[in-house]
């Protein structure tokens, strides 16, 4: 390979480095800007704060919160409303940004500035999980916070908070990743509305109805225990097994399938990634309606 040719691949990395930074930043810049961002995430921090707070009710002295309850309180009770208020708090954020470019007919200028689709959709999804993962560990800190005041002022024992930290971590997986299917999905619908409903109703009524009815089909029953949401809240499911019997049974049922944590993780991600290319495509290939 001649030097003329390195020289011509390198200048073109960097352009490409450039473009990126230039795109991530704009797209931070533009989302920081927006009160509507620092509404819902002012939100967020009070509801965590008051998850906190809550720990030592119902504890007598001396007893500390179970190692689920602290997991749950980080994670907005994601098992029982199937999704994480956090998420559906960041919703609006999540695919604003490829939503309003279709419906107000300003993708073409938002092409034609990055000259590059890819450069465009890849920044949004960057900023998008960086959101996400940012909100879920600083709202974890403030229910951490809170609950370590309020247990130490109402003379109430601490708990194990060494154990709770893979219910971190697939609570912020799933924060991360959230973004990132939201974006997807409004670059595959092209509507605000359409993406909104698709997106809440699926995760709380449509994978139950998709389950029943894969349960029934034979030969593709198993595909029931493998749908991603279901998926996504095994991740989430950390401390369930220190449950008694029934309790950790009504889990089991609401989580929706028999997934570990660590097999749920892997299969969201996956999920995840595989949206992601789709929303790729129809954002880079199709023209803007």
């Amino acid at each position: 390979m001649s030097l003329t040719t390195l020289a011509l691949d390198a200048g073109t990395s960097v352009t490409r480095t450039i473009a990126m930074q230039r795109a991530i930043r704009y797209e931070w810049r533009h989302l920081t800007a927006l009160r509507s961002t620092w509404t819902l995430l002012g939100v967020i921090a009070v509801l965590s704060l008051l998850a906190g707070a809550t720990a030592p009710i119902g504890l007598t002295s001396g007893t500390a919160p179970s190692v689920w309850a602290m997991v749950t309180a980080i994670q907005m009770d994601a098992i029982s409303m199937q999704i994480p208020i956090s998420a559906l708090l960041l919703l609006p954020l999540a695919y604003g940004p490829i939503a309003t470019e279709f419906s107000r007919g300003t993708a073409r200028t938002t092409w034609l500035t990055l000259a590059s689709r890819r450069t465009a959709f890849v920044a949004k999804l960057l900023v998008g999980g960086a959101l996400g993962a940012l909100s879920a560990l600083g709202g974890t800190a403030l229910v951490v916070s809170s609950a370590m005041v309020a247990l130490a002022l109402t003379g109430k024992a601490q708990p194990a908070w060494g154990q709770t930290l893979s219910g971190v971590l697939g609570y912020t997986v799933f924060m991360t990743c959230w973004p990132l299917i939201v974006a997807s999905v409004a670059a595959l619908v092209r509507s605000r509305v359409a993406a909104a409903l698709l997106l809440v109703l699926w995760p709380l009524l449509g994978e139950r109805i998709a389950g029943v009815l894969l349960r029934l089909a034979p030969g593709v029953d198993a595909l029931a225990g493998w749908l991603p949401f279901g998926a996504g809240r095994a991740a989430m499911a950390t401390g369930a097994d220190t449950l008694p019997d029934a309790d950790r049974a009504l889990v089991e049922t609401f989580i929706g399938n028999d997934l570990s944590p660590g097999a749920g993780t892997a299969v969201f991600i996956c999920f995840t990634i595989m949206i992601a290319c789709f929303g790729a495509w129809s954002y880079i290939k199709n023209d803007a309606r």
